[in-house]
């Protein structure tokens, strides 16, 4: 396995700043909730509302747990318990880490919209491939890469990698 960086540590930093400044323009005086896809998008999710904090953007985030379960056909997703009630009346930001497919999204963005919220929007970090960019509607993006397996800030491959602060890819070549 090899790990050829894609996005350096400083790119995906700069990157961030203009999503939490467009994200400060877009809700600079309403109460938001984050909705964080699993702990793969929890990095991210933090990097983009630390500067929220410091300018004074009231918010909460909730993390929801989604998966296939093994065996599941493509698109089957299962999310855990998670209230969508506790976002009413609310702008919401639902945050993922990669999108592929967005099977995953989709199914969040399905139970998220069960609530009566002011707004819903979504942040990814990466969109993979044409797929990604045709299945679900994403209103912030990181970066977009055409396919393979991406890993850091936060995304790992088997528990690997996750803990890198730039964005690379894993290849099988030696």
């Amino acid at each position: 396995m090899k790990i050829l960086p894609l996005f350096s540590a400083s790119e995906v930093r700069d990157r961030i700043q203009v999503l939490s400044a467009r994200l400060y323009r877009d809700y600079a005086d309403s109460p938001l909730s984050i909705v964080c896809i699993a702990e793969g998008a929890s990095r991210f999710a933090e990097a983009l509302a630390s500067p929220l904090e410091k300018k004074g953007v009231p918010f909460d985030q909730h993390l929801v747990r989604a998966r296939r379960p093994q065996g599941a056909e493509r698109g089957g997703v299962q999310v855990d318990a998670f209230d969508p009630g506790v976002l009413e009346d609310r702008d919401v930001l639902v945050v993922a880490d990669v999108v592929d497919e967005g099977a995953k999204l989709r199914a969040v963005l399905d139970l998220v919209e069960l609530a009566d919220t002011r707004t819903v929007r979504t942040a990814v970090l990466v969109r993979k491939g044409e797929r990604g960019r045709a299945s679900v509607g994403l209103d912030y993006v990181g970066f977009d890469v055409e396919s393979g397996w991406v890993v850091g800030f936060g995304m790992d491959l088997e528990g690997e990698c996750g803990d890198l602060d730039e964005i690379a890819l894993v290849s099988d070549e030696p």
